[in-house]
């Protein structure tokens, strides 16, 4: 790699970083792209335009990625172009006549009420360990939190008297989440047990290990894993899907659509709106009951 493309690179790291507030995963995926797309032939310093843009992600569809991971690349390419108009780097954003794909929407899966319970009931409470994963997966679905929104918790962020917790999102975006009475409790005694783990320097944050080390996201998959095992009813549940199974029971238990926008934390009603899609059923059920048409 050339100097000067290596000292943009920098550059733009940093922005992803700290100007923008990326998660450091995409900020990983970013860097990484650029780099290939410089190994490839492209530049970043000079001749950066739509054809090198466009060859390159041809070639990588070529290799049978998804249209979604190519939707990713284009994404990356755009705020790479954009990045370099707003720093004086160039007079023009060529990345905007780039289009990704278009991506089929598929509707996540979700566990039932009996479902998510069979997970729950599954942890040993008794032990440090397990009353630590019953709390992590009352998280997931008590509050819908990602599984890196859970490992980033810090011990300050609970309240357990307001039934509330303080979470760090997608581009740093900080909201307030209420949980129930249940997760509260179980938050509550897990932090209790955390205090007799902790020997010298106490990581900070909400969920560790029994030798005190900070859980990160793998960790949380692996607890989920852990519980779904024992319950057989939720094979193949992730942490995703408690959180897409708790915006799915407020929907259909009533909530509007832009309460459930606020409380997962999404920036736009858009991403929120797929889950209309699996409230379908019981409307449409409700209706065949109550409508004088909709009954044979």
């Amino acid at each position: 790699m050339q100097e000067e493309d290596r000292l943009i690179l920098e550059s733009f790291r940093d922005e992803l970083r700290h100007g923008r507030g990326l998660s450091p995963i995409t900020v990983k995926a970013y860097t990484a792209q650029m780099v290939d797309f410089v190994r490839e032939g492209g530049s970043l310093a000079q001749g950066f335009s739509i054809t090198p843009m466009r060859e390159y992600l041809m070639q990588r569809a070529s290799t049978g990625l998804s249209p979604r991971t190519i939707a990713r690349m284009v994404s990356c390419f755009h705020t790479f172009s954009s990045w370099l108009v707003e720093t004086g780097r160039s007079e023009v954003d060529h990345a905007q006549l780039l289009q990704p794909p278009r991506i089929p929407r598929n509707l996540p899966g979700f566990l039932g009420v009996s479902e998510v319970k069979s997970v729950l009931g599954a942890y040993d409470v008794s032990m440090p360990d397990g009353l630590r994963n019953r709390a992590v997966v009352e998280l997931l679905y008590g509050a819908g939190l990602r599984a890196a929104e859970v490992a980033s918790l810090l011990l300050h962020d609970t309240d357990i008297a307001a039934c509330t917790v303080k979470v760090m999102g997608k581009g740093r975006r900080e909201r307030i989440v209420p949980i129930p009475a249940g997760t509260s409790e179980y938050l509550g005694r897990w932090i209790n047990k955390r205090s007799e783990l902790v020997a010298n320097e106490d990581p900070g944050t909400l969920f560790i290990s029994v030798r005190g080390r900070k859980l990160d996201p793998r960790d949380i998959r692996r607890i989920v894993s852990a519980g779904v095992e024992g319950a057989a009813r939720a094979a193949g549940a992730t942490p995703h899907t408690f959180r897409h199974s708790f915006a799915t029971h407020l929907l259909n238990g009533g909530a509007d659509i832009r309460t459930v926008q606020e409380l997962l934390g999404h920036a736009g009603i858009g991403t929120t709106q797929i889950y209309t899609h699996l409230t379908t059923g019981k409307l449409k059920g409700v209706y065949m009951q109550s409508h004088p048409r909709g009954k044979k």
